[in-house]
């Protein structure tokens, strides 16, 4: 009997069980926010707009809008990407950081759904991403945004995506879907992957985090990329993180790189480590800060001293590029405590 095929069928198994788990906490999770959320924003002086379609897909194609009332207009824009293994969770599991960063850094807040796999696999979810990203600079002034002043986030898979659609703004790439953002001559002024999976593809690099680990990661690859789970020139937009350490200097300049993560975090080696070194080897700015003894997407957390902690930083991030700081000034400015 082949063991190896054995324990890969149970892991994607208990793997199928826990996301139907998942899936089915943060629905709850999500709706049991709404009040609290709503409250929140009439307090903030913060408009919410929901389901706006910035795509042909019914619920996959829809972006909530998070927008300061009191603040001078035009406002600084954040497309925000949700995370969840590429499988799991919406824009309305995350109304809370979409809020946040509302609040927090006085942004015009676009927070998106993307169509998930496993019923729709790779290139589905960076193509979405980079028809949101196309929408908003098309129509955020409609809404008191300024078009010149966007940074894109995201958690998770949600940072894989939002560094895919900032190499696409800034490499001449062959997919059809990042050529319409190189044709739009849009680049962000800040991108910020949050305990970002940078690398869809290869789960045996997380081998040393544990079977759990390596198991989950296995059937992220086997739903988003399928059969073509090889880290090959197919898949490229599937490991951002490959093309800034395969792919030389963009033909544009990058944007300025804020990201966080817990060093018991299976992404903080395997992923952020790897980003840092890749822009400092391009010369792209990049600060990058590791939280002791914290977890995958413990930024999530908000009540707790670490988290808060990154919020700062973050916050401090988005204001200094708003504002038209030099690159290397706002990762100064976001160093700090």
């Amino acid at each position: 009997m082949d063991w190896s095929r054995v324990r890969k069928v149970v892991g994607r198994r208990r793997w199928y069980w826990r996301r139907r788990v998942l899936n089915g906490t943060f629905r709850g999770a999500a709706l049991l926010a709404d009040f609290v959320v709503e409250r929140q924003a009439a307090r903030d002086h913060i408009e919410i707009l929901r389901d706006i379609r910035y795509g042909r897909h019914r619920t996959g194609h829809q972006l909530d809008i998070y927008r300061p009332l009191r603040p001078a207009r035009p406002l600084p824009v954040l497309l925000y990407i949700h995370g969840g293994a590429f499988t799991l969770c919406s824009k309305d599991t995350h109304r809370s950081i979409a809020l946040a960063n509302a609040r927090g850094a006085g942004y015009l807040v676009f927070n998106i759904n993307y169509r998930l796999a496993p019923a729709h696999a790779f290139p589905a979810a960076i193509s979405d991403a980079c028809d949101a990203y196309r929408w908003v600079v098309e129509h955020c002034a409609a809404y008191g945004g300024d078009p010149s002043r966007i940074v894109l986030a995201g958690e998770s898979a949600g940072g894989n995506l939002a560094l895919g659609v900032a190499i696409a703004a800034t490499y001449r790439r062959p997919e059809f879907y990042a050529r319409k953002v190189w044709a739009l001559g849009v680049v962000p002024v800040g991108v910020m992957p949050v305990t970002p999976y940078l690398q869809a593809s290869d789960p045996a690099r997380h081998t040393a985090a544990g079977y759990l680990a390596l198991a989950a990661t296995r059937a992220i690859a086997a739903d988003y990329l399928g059969k073509r789970a090889l880290p090959d020139e197919r898949n490229l937009m599937a490991d951002p993180v490959r093309i800034l350490e395969e792919c030389g200097a963009p033909q544009r300049p990058f944007p300025p790189v804020f990201s966080g993560v817990g060093d018991r975090d299976a992404v903080c080696w395997n992923d952020v480590k790897r980003l840092e070194k890749a822009c400092r080897r391009l010369g792209i700015p990049i600060t990058a800060h590791y939280y002791p003894n914290e977890i995958h997407a413990f930024h999530a957390l908000q009540w707790r001293s670490a988290s808060r902690l990154f919020w700062r930083r973050a916050f401090r991030f988005m204001k200094r590029v708003a504002q038209g700081a030099s690159p290397r000034a706002a990762l100064r400015a976001a160093s700090g405590a």
